[in-house]
């Protein structure tokens, strides 16, 4: 009851105060004139997603034509305003724009915004992306009297990142490497740059690495000679093999590098290792040169070698048991002899192999009609192992038809079983 004494007390004053002050309001306000800010105020973009830029942010329009009003006695000036884009939900897609509003607002209370342009703007989010791309050393010529030797790089491949439409005119990373005229060897790191087909660079992209280490060697007294190829041969190879010769294409090599490093090797470049281990037959193989220090060879990236195997020939004689092949069950064949000698000939590794006790003579007999035959003895042996001599050549075989077996004998019959004689009459 006190609150609402409270209120109602006096209310006629109260009422008559607030239709004052609305009433000093009013004039105030229809005392102060519409004015326009001649200057521009920059748009700034915040909530801008992680993952996407803005396409040509240099088009970006800045706010201007704004219509205020406020106190006489109140400066206006380019600090008087801010003006923003929230980008918080907008559309990333390369292909699209998306429609926003710039939100204008007065640093100070006392001015009023009644308008201004543009309050909306058309702006197209980019994604960012990554993809990998080629290094290339760029030297250039090299000052006269001076030869590039044996160069090498850190890394062939960078990744670049960015907005999509810019990595996609992204073709790779070049490093600029200017090669001093003192002759002095180059080590150390050098930026790469992204550069487009028409190696212009191109905005905005970061490379990961930035920089490339680059060495070069550099001297006056790099040159070229001719030398012979020499393959390196290790292990041993199967007991009873051994080398007869190896083949080497191209037998010898164009190489480059500094005079010193050269003649140490003398005339010659030796292989990477060929391993001929527990080899049977002709070792083929594709083998890098095995170059020193400071050497290349430019025009060869390896060579082919062939190492020949061969065993030794030899002889060995066995005796081998004969069996008849396709016998008749209702025949009988008859040997002249059980056994031939026969002589094997191949290399000794093969021989040494193979398991004599395997061989045996075989003699056909399937076609062959009751009588007396000369038939060859065959002999199969393995590939790689031929038959020198075989003694006989052939053997006898008789071919018989065997005895009908004798009949049962009959029973006689016996005396006991006769009927007993009539007897006669008496007188």
């Amino acid at each position: 009851m006190r609150i609402v004494r409270f209120i109602f007390r006096n209310w006629a004053l109260k009422i008559g105060a607030l239709l004052l002050a609305v009433i000093l309001y009013v004039g105030m306000v229809a005392l102060q004139s519409t004015q326009v800010w001649p200057g521009q105020v920059p748009i700034t973009l915040v909530n801008q997603p992680a993952n996407a830029v803005l396409i040509k942010p240099e088009t970006m329009p800045t706010v201007g034509s704004i219509r205020y009003i406020a106190p006489a006695d109140v400066p206006v000036s380019k600090d008087s305003f801010s003006a923003t884009i929230d980008l918080n939900g907008a559309k990333v897609d390369a292909t699209a724009g998306t429609l926003v509003k710039v939100q204008l607002t007065a640093e100070d209370r006392r001015i009023q915004i009644i308008d201004y342009q543009p309050q909306q703007v058309s702006i197209t989010l980019d994604p960012i992306v990554t993809r990998t791309i080629p290094v290339k050393v760029e030297t250039g010529e090299p000052p006269a009297g001076l030869s590039l030797g044996t160069q090498t790089q850190s890394v062939s491949l960078v990744v670049a990142k960015g907005a999509s439409t810019r990595v996609a005119q992204v073709v790779q990373a070049d490093a600029s490497v200017p090669i001093d005229t003192s002759g002095l060897d180059v080590n150390r790191e050098f930026p790469l740059v992204p550069v487009d087909a028409n190696g212009d660079p191109v905005q905005d992209i970061t490379l990961d690495p930035a920089t490339v280490q680059v060495s070069i060697q550099i001297g006056s007294q790099l040159r070229s000679q001719t030398v012979a190829v020499k393959p390196v041969i290790q292990g041993s190879q199967a007991a009873g093999y051994y080398v007869t010769s190896i083949d080497v294409n191209p037998l010898v090599v164009s190489v480059s590098g500094e005079a010193d490093a050269l003649a140490a090797l003398d005339g010659a470049v030796t292989t990477q290792a060929i391993s001929i281990s527990g080899a049977t037959g002709d070792v083929s193989v594709n083998i890098a040169l095995n170059l020193p220090s400071g050497v290349e060879a430019p025009d060869v990236s390896t060579v082919a070698v062939v190492v020949h195997m061969s065993s030794p020939a030899t002889t060995r004689t066995v005796t081998i048991g004969i069996v008849p092949d396709g016998a008749r069950s209702d025949r009988i064949y008859t040997l002249s002899i059980p056994s031939v000698t026969v002589t094997l000939g191949g290399a000794a590794a093969a021989l040494n192999a193979f398991d004599t006790s395997t061989l045996v003579g075989v003699v056909s007999v399937g076609t062959l009609l009751p009588g007396t035959y000369t038939v060859q003895v065959s002999v199969g042996v393995p590939s790689g192992i031929k038959i020198v001599a075989e003694s006989p050549p052939e053997i006898t075989v008789i071919v018989t038809i065997p005895p009908s077996p004798s009949p049962s004998p009959s029973l006689s019959p016996s005396a006991s079983s006769s009927p007993p004689p009539s007897a006669s009459p008496g007188p």
